[in-house]
């Protein structure tokens, strides 16, 4: 499970404490450090370089861990959605100036394209909509035959 946590014998205390910075001792008995009277043994963490004599201290970091991951995870998330919604808006703005300068591009300054354009564009959409309407029918046709076919044989 990628636990990092060791319990060690309690004859190995001391080698422990010179391993682990003196901030990462998390003791019931501190000054001096020491391990209980009746304590078999300590826990040791190779990641963190962290000694805890309480199994509680380890479950409570665990659960400490978890809550943190969530929280940071959330918050990258919103932070995410804030910088996507304004590089949309970026955008927007952009493609907005760009359609502007497209459409005085084409009508030029005064309209002189317009009437042009409107009807090659108008010749154009006639076009598509009829092939639209053509295989749109088609497949209502090739839908109908088949069902008649399978009522013939059904």
């Amino acid at each position: 499970n990628g636990d990092t946590w060791l319990f060690f014998p309690a004859d190995s205390f001391q080698e422990a404490l010179t391993q682990a910075p003196e901030k990462h001792w998390y003791l019931k008995r501190l000054k001096p450090p020491r391990l209980a009277p009746g304590a078999e043994g300590y826990f040791y963490n190779f990641a963190n370089d962290v000694i805890a004599d309480d199994p509680s201290y380890i479950m409570s970091k665990a659960h400490e861990q978890k809550a943190l991951s969530i929280l940071q995870k959330n918050i990258r998330g919103a932070l995410t959605r804030k910088r996507i919604k304004k590089e949309t808006e970026a955008v927007k703005i952009i493609q907005k100036n760009k359609v502007m300068w497209d459409v005085q591009k084409l009508n030029g300054r005064n309209g002189e394209n317009k009437n042009l354009l409107k009807g090659w564009y108008l010749k154009f959409k006639a076009k598509v909509d009829k092939d639209r309407l053509e295989r749109r029918i088609r497949r209502i046709h090739a839908c109908w035959k088949g069902y008649v076919e399978r009522c013939e044989f059904g």
